[in-house]
Formats: C-alpha cells, structure tokens, sequence
C-alpha cells in the first residue's frame, strides 16, 4: 500500500514518527476542500489563499494534539480552518462580502448530468444551470453558504459539519434544509426577472433535486 492510499490517521502517525514530508499528503488530499471552505466566508482570491496555508501550518504546528479518539483528522482540520477564518474576519472588522462559489468547482455531484440528454447541446446547457446555481448560492446568508458548500462541495457527513462548525446536528439539517429551498426560489425569481425566456427542461430538475 503506497502512503496515498493510507489513511489520514495513518499518515499522522508517519508523521508524528519522524517522516515530515508525510504531511504533504494530507495537504494535497485537503486543500481544495479547504479553500472551498474559507471561500464560502472570505471573497478575497489571495486571502484565501493565505488562510488556507495557515490552517495548514497550525495544523502541522499542532498536530501532536489531534486525538483520533475524538474524531476524525478531517473534522480536526476544518475546526482550525474555521477558528482561521473567525480570527481573519474578527482582524477585518467587516461583514465579509459575498462571495460566489469558485468556478473551478462542480456541481456534478448534486445536479443531473445534462450532457447525456439527447439534445447535443446538453452540456452547455448543464454549465449554464451550473452558473445559475453558484449565483444564487452566492445570495445566501455566509452560515447556509458553509454548510451547503461542506455536504455539497466536500461531500462532509452532517455530524463532521456539525463539529466543525461548532453546531448541534439538528441546527446543520435545519440549515441544508432552509438552504436548499432558499436556493430553488431564488432560481426561480432569475428566471422570473428574464422576460420571455421559457424555463428549461434541466433547470426545472435541478430545482426539483435541490428541495429533495
């Protein structure tokens, strides 16, 4: 088994032991998940950037008080993201912006995938609902944006959102819940404000998955 297929809790052990360079394997297999996280809360590209080393470095910097006893090294590491983020924006002294959901991120595991309809131009279609999509989110108030970019974007369970959030599972259901329907009316309302333009096909299920 190469170190790439061991597991997070595995890998700190590697570390812990002496071999350093183990822990770049733990960044390349987080990092996106991370930034995507501080994303949903901080709008500056750079910013993000930076606190998502910064999670990293605490990370490593603190990595002999990860208890996989008490949960999993993922949670862990979203906990110290999200206590980054806090400090950056206590630092900031602003409500931060919104912030639209990174284009190099996919929907695909949420949306249908439109580029085998029959119609050719399926696919086009589907990057178009895409986009829709990552504008309404964008709307949502900065707490609904994170849960929904964590289940969605992360594929995180809802009690490793809980924990990371410093939330009760009730609250993170409740959130996704409201989320999703929040994000399906406000679709509608930009379909509504574009003036003999029929609705179509794709995005009528994306809307019906999204209140599912």
């Amino acid at each position: 088994m190469t170190i790439t297929e061991q597991s997070d809790e595995a890998i700190v052990r590697l570390v812990r032991s002496g071999e350093r360079e183990s822990f770049s394997v733990l960044v390349d297999r987080y990092k996106r998940g991370i930034s995507t996280f501080i994303s949903a809360s901080v709008r500056n590209s750079p910013d993000v950037a930076d606190l998502a080393q910064e999670t990293f470095l605490r990370a490593y910097a603190h990595l002999g008080t990860f208890n996989p006893a008490l949960g999993k090294f993922s949670t862990w590491l979203y906990h110290i993201a999200r206590n980054v983020v806090r400090t950056h924006l206590a630092k900031s002294k602003s409500r931060p912006p919104t912030q639209a959901i990174p284009a190099e991120q996919t929907l695909e595991n949420t949306l249908p995938d439109l580029s085998r309809e029959a119609d050719p131009a399926g696919g086009l279609l589907r990057a178009e609902a895409e986009g829709e999509l990552r504008a309404a989110m964008a709307e949502l108030p900065e707490r609904t944006r994170t849960v929904l970019a964590l289940r969605y974007f992360n594929n995180m369970e809802y009690q490793s959102i809980a924990r990371s959030m410093g939330l009760s599972l009730g609250n993170v259901k409740t959130l996704i819940h409201r989320g999703k329907l929040a994000l399906a009316q406000k679709m509608r309302d930009r379909e509504h404000v574009a003036v003999n333009v029929p609705r179509r096909p794709q995005e009528s299920r994306a809307h019906a998955l999204l209140v599912l």
